[in-house]
Protein backbone atom coordinates (compact mmCIF):
# COMPACT_ATOMS: atom_id res chain seq x y z
CA UNK A 1 0.00 0.00 0.00
CA UNK A 2 2.49 2.29 0.89
CA UNK A 3 4.48 1.66 -2.07
CA UNK A 4 1.51 2.67 -4.29
CA UNK A 5 0.74 5.62 -2.78
CA UNK A 6 4.12 7.19 -3.38
CA UNK A 7 3.65 6.07 -7.00
CA UNK A 8 0.54 8.45 -6.75
CA UNK A 9 2.96 11.18 -5.62
CA UNK A 10 5.09 10.81 -8.25
CA UNK A 11 3.06 10.50 -11.12
CA UNK A 12 1.13 13.90 -10.12
CA UNK A 13 4.50 15.14 -10.04
CA UNK A 14 5.66 14.47 -13.73
CA UNK A 15 2.51 14.49 -15.00
CA UNK A 16 3.30 11.05 -17.01
CA UNK A 17 3.19 7.79 -16.65
CA UNK A 18 6.42 7.26 -18.52
CA UNK A 19 8.26 9.76 -17.08
CA UNK A 20 7.13 8.32 -13.46
CA UNK A 21 7.67 4.77 -14.44
CA UNK A 22 11.42 5.95 -15.68
CA UNK A 23 11.57 7.79 -12.50
CA UNK A 24 10.26 5.02 -10.30
CA UNK A 25 12.57 2.00 -12.31
CA UNK A 26 9.47 0.30 -13.09
CA UNK A 27 7.39 -0.45 -16.56
CA UNK A 28 5.31 1.56 -17.47
CA UNK A 29 2.57 -1.74 -17.86
CA UNK A 30 4.10 -2.34 -14.05
CA UNK A 31 3.08 1.24 -12.88
CA UNK A 32 -0.25 1.43 -14.41
CA UNK A 33 -1.45 -1.99 -12.82
CA UNK A 34 0.09 -0.53 -9.15
CA UNK A 35 -2.59 2.67 -10.14
CA UNK A 36 -5.55 0.77 -11.08
CA UNK A 37 -5.27 -1.56 -8.28
CA UNK A 38 -4.71 1.37 -5.49
CA UNK A 39 -8.09 2.66 -7.49
CA UNK A 40 -10.02 -0.81 -7.02
CA UNK A 41 -8.98 -0.33 -3.61
CA UNK A 42 -10.03 3.37 -3.17
CA UNK A 43 -13.29 2.81 -4.75
CA UNK A 44 -12.93 5.74 -7.54
CA UNK A 45 -10.27 6.85 -10.50
CA UNK A 46 -7.08 8.83 -8.82
CA UNK A 47 -6.51 10.11 -12.63
CA UNK A 48 -7.97 11.38 -15.64
CA UNK A 49 -5.92 10.09 -18.65
CA UNK A 50 -5.18 12.15 -21.45
CA UNK A 51 -3.21 12.67 -24.98
CA UNK A 52 -0.98 15.33 -22.75
CA UNK A 53 -0.62 12.56 -20.11
CA UNK A 54 -2.03 12.55 -16.41
CA UNK A 55 -4.07 15.20 -14.29
CA UNK A 56 -5.34 14.41 -10.93
CA UNK A 57 -8.95 13.70 -10.27
CA UNK A 58 -10.67 15.32 -6.85
CA UNK A 59 -10.46 11.84 -5.40
CA UNK A 60 -6.55 11.78 -6.26
CA UNK A 61 -6.13 15.62 -4.59
CA UNK A 62 -7.97 13.84 -1.76
CA UNK A 63 -5.74 11.11 -1.42
CA UNK A 64 -2.67 13.40 -1.66
CA UNK A 65 -3.52 16.06 0.87
CA UNK A 66 -4.50 13.23 3.42
CA UNK A 67 -1.92 10.83 3.11
CA UNK A 68 1.33 13.04 2.30
CA UNK A 69 1.67 13.90 5.67
CA UNK A 70 1.64 9.84 7.03
CA UNK A 71 4.13 9.16 4.18
CA UNK A 72 5.99 12.18 5.54
CA UNK A 73 5.42 11.04 9.46
CA UNK A 74 6.26 7.52 8.34
CA UNK A 75 9.72 8.17 6.17
CA UNK A 76 11.13 10.44 9.67
CA UNK A 77 9.97 7.89 11.90
CA UNK A 78 11.86 4.92 10.11
CA UNK A 79 14.92 7.64 9.30
CA UNK A 80 14.77 7.77 13.39
CA UNK A 81 14.68 3.86 13.70
CA UNK A 82 17.69 3.49 11.90
CA UNK A 83 19.59 5.86 13.53
CA UNK A 84 19.25 4.93 16.87
CA UNK A 85 20.43 1.23 15.36
CA UNK A 86 23.22 2.65 14.35
CA UNK A 87 24.13 4.65 17.61
CA UNK A 88 23.09 8.12 16.04
CA UNK A 89 19.89 9.88 17.48
CA UNK A 90 18.09 13.18 16.45
CA UNK A 91 16.66 13.80 19.56
CA UNK A 92 16.22 12.14 23.18
CA UNK A 93 13.57 12.33 25.64
CA UNK A 94 14.51 12.54 29.17
CA UNK A 95 12.24 12.12 32.64
CA UNK A 96 12.94 13.51 35.68
CA UNK A 97 11.99 14.23 39.15
CA UNK A 98 11.75 18.35 39.34
CA UNK A 99 12.86 18.47 42.40
CA UNK A 100 16.17 16.73 41.55
CA UNK A 101 16.77 18.89 38.37
CA UNK A 102 18.47 21.81 39.75
CA UNK A 103 20.87 19.57 41.18
CA UNK A 104 22.04 16.87 38.32
CA UNK A 105 20.40 17.83 35.19
CA UNK A 106 20.23 21.44 34.55
CA UNK A 107 24.33 21.87 35.26
CA UNK A 108 24.88 19.65 32.23
CA UNK A 109 22.43 21.15 29.95
CA UNK A 110 24.39 23.82 28.90
CA UNK A 111 27.53 21.62 27.89
CA UNK A 112 25.17 18.80 25.95
CA UNK A 113 24.09 21.00 23.84
CA UNK A 114 27.22 22.59 23.18
CA UNK A 115 28.93 19.33 22.02
CA UNK A 116 25.86 17.75 20.47
CA UNK A 117 23.89 20.76 18.96
CA UNK A 118 22.13 18.65 16.55
CA UNK A 119 20.54 16.69 19.39
CA UNK A 120 17.17 18.10 20.58
CA UNK A 121 16.58 17.78 23.77
CA UNK A 122 12.83 17.24 25.22
CA UNK A 123 12.46 17.43 29.07
CA UNK A 124 9.41 15.55 30.85
CA UNK A 125 8.85 16.95 34.81
CA UNK A 126 7.26 13.22 35.93
CA UNK A 127 6.82 11.30 38.74
CA UNK A 128 8.23 8.23 39.29
CA UNK A 129 5.34 5.89 38.05
CA UNK A 130 4.60 8.78 34.80
CA UNK A 131 8.41 7.95 34.24
CA UNK A 132 8.43 4.24 34.09
CA UNK A 133 5.24 4.03 32.22
CA UNK A 134 6.77 6.23 29.64
CA UNK A 135 9.77 4.27 29.36
CA UNK A 136 7.50 1.37 29.04
CA UNK A 137 6.01 2.98 26.24
CA UNK A 138 8.53 4.00 24.34
CA UNK A 139 8.28 7.72 25.19
CA UNK A 140 11.19 8.24 26.69
CA UNK A 141 14.99 7.89 26.34
CA UNK A 142 16.19 8.59 29.54
CA UNK A 143 14.72 8.37 33.05
CA UNK A 144 16.25 10.13 36.06
CA UNK A 145 14.30 8.74 38.47
CA UNK A 146 15.01 7.25 42.24
CA UNK A 147 15.52 3.77 43.78
CA UNK A 148 11.91 2.88 42.35
CA UNK A 149 13.46 2.02 39.42
CA UNK A 150 15.88 -0.71 40.97
CA UNK A 151 12.85 -3.47 41.46
CA UNK A 152 12.72 -3.57 37.92
CA UNK A 153 15.34 -6.19 37.19
CA UNK A 154 16.57 -6.14 33.44
CA UNK A 155 14.02 -4.33 32.29
CA UNK A 156 15.88 -1.23 31.31
CA UNK A 157 19.49 -0.59 32.16
CA UNK A 158 20.09 1.41 35.38
CA UNK A 159 22.94 3.88 36.09
CA UNK A 160 23.18 4.76 39.58
CA UNK A 161 24.05 8.75 40.20
CA UNK A 162 24.42 9.44 43.48
CA UNK A 163 24.04 7.51 46.77
CA UNK A 164 21.47 10.35 48.87
CA UNK A 165 21.18 11.10 52.68
CA UNK A 166 17.45 11.47 54.20
CA UNK A 167 15.52 14.13 55.80
CA UNK A 168 12.58 13.87 57.93
CA UNK A 169 9.81 16.29 57.01
CA UNK A 170 8.35 17.55 60.58
CA UNK A 171 6.00 20.54 61.54
CA UNK A 172 7.75 23.58 62.32
CA UNK A 173 6.82 23.29 66.07
CA UNK A 174 7.85 19.93 66.23
CA UNK A 175 10.08 19.47 69.59
CA UNK A 176 12.36 17.98 67.21
CA UNK A 177 11.79 20.64 64.79
CA UNK A 178 15.01 22.79 65.53
CA UNK A 179 17.60 19.70 66.02
CA UNK A 180 20.70 19.78 63.50
CA UNK A 181 20.08 16.03 62.83
CA UNK A 182 18.11 13.24 64.23
CA UNK A 183 18.33 9.56 64.41
CA UNK A 184 15.02 7.69 62.91
CA UNK A 185 14.62 6.18 66.19
CA UNK A 186 13.02 9.28 67.77
CA UNK A 187 10.51 9.02 65.17
CA UNK A 188 8.52 6.37 66.50
CA UNK A 189 5.67 6.33 67.55
CA UNK A 190 4.91 9.47 64.83
CA UNK A 191 2.28 9.13 62.20
CA UNK A 192 4.01 8.79 58.52
CA UNK A 193 2.41 10.33 55.78
CA UNK A 194 3.68 9.06 52.35
CA UNK A 195 3.41 8.93 48.35
CA UNK A 196 1.22 6.77 47.12
CA UNK A 197 1.48 3.53 45.19
CA UNK A 198 0.63 4.92 41.97
CA UNK A 199 2.66 8.22 42.04
CA UNK A 200 5.77 6.98 43.83
CA UNK A 201 5.83 3.29 43.60
CA UNK A 202 7.75 1.42 46.16
CA UNK A 203 8.52 4.80 48.41
CA UNK A 204 6.38 3.39 50.96
CA UNK A 205 8.06 0.25 51.33
CA UNK A 206 11.05 1.94 51.46
CA UNK A 207 10.02 4.39 54.40
CA UNK A 208 8.67 1.03 56.28
CA UNK A 209 12.66 -0.92 55.79
CA UNK A 210 14.40 2.03 57.38
CA UNK A 211 11.94 2.17 60.15
CA UNK A 212 12.03 -1.30 61.23
CA UNK A 213 16.40 -1.41 60.73
CA UNK A 214 15.57 1.86 63.38
CA UNK A 215 13.31 -0.24 65.37
CA UNK A 216 10.10 0.06 65.30
CA UNK A 217 6.97 -0.22 62.98
CA UNK A 218 5.61 3.24 61.38
CA UNK A 219 1.77 4.41 61.58
CA UNK A 220 0.36 5.30 58.61
CA UNK A 221 -1.27 8.63 58.40
CA UNK A 222 -2.44 8.96 54.73
CA UNK A 223 -0.98 8.76 51.20
CA UNK A 224 -0.40 11.91 49.09
CA UNK A 225 -0.05 12.60 44.98
CA UNK A 226 2.65 15.33 45.36
CA UNK A 227 5.77 16.37 47.61
CA UNK A 228 3.26 19.89 47.91
CA UNK A 229 0.55 17.67 49.35
CA UNK A 230 2.57 16.29 51.86
CA UNK A 231 4.16 19.19 52.93
CA UNK A 232 0.49 20.90 53.54
CA UNK A 233 -0.75 17.60 55.11
CA UNK A 234 2.40 17.39 57.24
CA UNK A 235 1.19 20.88 58.72
CA UNK A 236 -2.33 20.16 59.11
CA UNK A 237 -2.50 16.97 61.03
CA UNK A 238 0.90 17.17 62.70
CA UNK A 239 2.47 14.51 60.54
CA UNK A 240 6.00 13.19 59.51
CA UNK A 241 7.50 11.62 56.67
CA UNK A 242 10.48 10.92 54.92
CA UNK A 243 11.91 12.47 51.64
CA UNK A 244 15.59 12.52 50.02
CA UNK A 245 18.13 14.83 50.55
CA UNK A 246 17.87 15.98 46.91
CA UNK A 247 15.72 19.33 47.85
CA UNK A 248 17.83 22.46 46.99
CA UNK A 249 14.76 24.77 48.72
CA UNK A 250 13.87 26.65 51.64
CA UNK A 251 11.39 24.67 53.00
CA UNK A 252 8.16 26.07 52.46
CA UNK A 253 6.07 27.75 55.89
CA UNK A 254 5.03 25.65 58.68
CA UNK A 255 7.79 22.85 57.35
CA UNK A 256 11.38 21.90 59.30
CA UNK A 257 13.83 19.48 56.81
CA UNK A 258 16.09 17.96 59.46
CA UNK A 259 18.97 15.63 58.32
CA UNK A 260 18.72 12.09 59.45
CA UNK A 261 22.23 11.10 61.41
CA UNK A 262 21.26 7.17 60.60
CA UNK A 263 23.87 5.67 57.99
CA UNK A 264 21.58 3.41 56.62
CA UNK A 265 19.11 6.11 56.26
CA UNK A 266 19.94 6.16 52.11
CA UNK A 267 18.09 6.87 49.30
CA UNK A 268 19.81 5.86 45.47
CA UNK A 269 19.54 8.44 42.57
CA UNK A 270 19.20 6.47 39.48
CA UNK A 271 19.22 7.01 35.49
CA UNK A 272 17.33 4.40 33.60
CA UNK A 273 17.61 3.83 29.78
CA UNK A 274 16.06 1.96 26.99
CA UNK A 275 17.77 -1.13 26.41
CA UNK A 276 20.22 -1.48 23.46
CA UNK A 277 22.73 0.40 21.19
CA UNK A 278 23.79 3.87 23.27
CA UNK A 279 24.08 6.36 21.27
CA UNK A 280 28.00 9.36 21.80
CA UNK A 281 25.64 11.60 22.76
CA UNK A 282 23.38 9.39 25.53
CA UNK A 283 26.51 7.98 26.96
CA UNK A 284 27.86 11.44 27.70
CA UNK A 285 24.58 12.57 28.73
CA UNK A 286 24.69 9.93 31.48
CA UNK A 287 28.51 10.57 32.16
CA UNK A 288 27.89 14.01 33.15
CA UNK A 289 25.56 13.61 34.76
CA UNK A 290 27.15 11.36 37.27
CA UNK A 291 29.93 14.11 37.51
CA UNK A 292 27.72 16.64 38.50
CA UNK A 293 26.29 14.44 41.29
CA UNK A 294 29.97 13.73 42.55
CA UNK A 295 30.80 17.26 42.63
CA UNK A 296 34.01 18.91 42.10
CA UNK A 297 37.03 16.23 42.34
Amino acid sequence: MLERIRSVFVVMEEGSLNRAAARLGVSQPTLTRQLQSLEQEVGGPLFERGTGGVRPTGLGYRLREEMLPVVRAYDAAWAEVLAHAQGRQSQLRIGYLGLAAARYLTPVLGRFQKAYPEIKLWLFDQTPQEQLTALREGRLDLALIGQEGASLGEEFYQHRVAKLGVRAVLPFNHPLAGQATIGLARLKGERFIVPSETAVPGRKRWMAQLCRVAGFRPQWLGETEAVGETFARVVAESGVSLLPDYLQMIPPPGIALVPVSDRFATWELTLLRQRGRMSPGCRDLVKWIGEAARGPG
